[in-house]
């Protein structure tokens, strides 16, 4: 067993990815992840690199409940953070987050310091895709 002691000192590199809830109006999203980086920033983290969140569907509905309400979503704004803390400060972060009730889900995980995925580049290769599966005019004429 590892005791919080001896990690102290000890940078790591983590990311998270969250989920914000739907009903956020666009103009406060920035809000909620500024509540984000603040909870890293209390910990001693420092932010390497991040992704502004963007609304996507999501692969599977989830509730999520506040108060007395229980919500069911189809849809959140995903994002992420990359940033590098002492191994000690994780579980501060991880509780600290977990107290942001605009945040529907989250995943903290080790990873390297460099980016090597982004959601706009997974988008833009979609895209790409679709294009070059999509029959030019020329091509839907002669199946006329």
């Amino acid at each position: 067993m590892v005791n919080s002691e001896s990690l102290t000192g000890e940078k790591t590199v983590y990311e998270i990815g969250y989920l914000i809830l739907p009903s956020i109006s666009e103009d406060k999203i920035s809000d909620v992840v500024d509540a984000i980086r603040k909870v890293i920033a209390k910990e001693g983290g420092t932010e390497i690199d991040a992704e502004a969140p963007f609304k996507e569907n999501l692969a599977y509905t989830m509730s999520k409940t506040i108060g007395a309400s229980r919500y069911v979503l189809s849809d959140a704004y995903l994002g992420w953070i990359k940033f590098e803390v002492d191994k000690a400060k994780v579980v501060a972060i991880k509780a600290g987050v977990e107290k942001i009730t605009e945040v529907l889900r989250f995943l903290l995980v080790k990873t390297q310091r460099e980016t090597t995925f982004t959601f706009a580049q997974a988008r833009a290769v979609l895209k790409e895709k679709e294009d070059e599966s999509e029959p030019s005019t020329e091509e839907k004429e002669v199946v006329k």
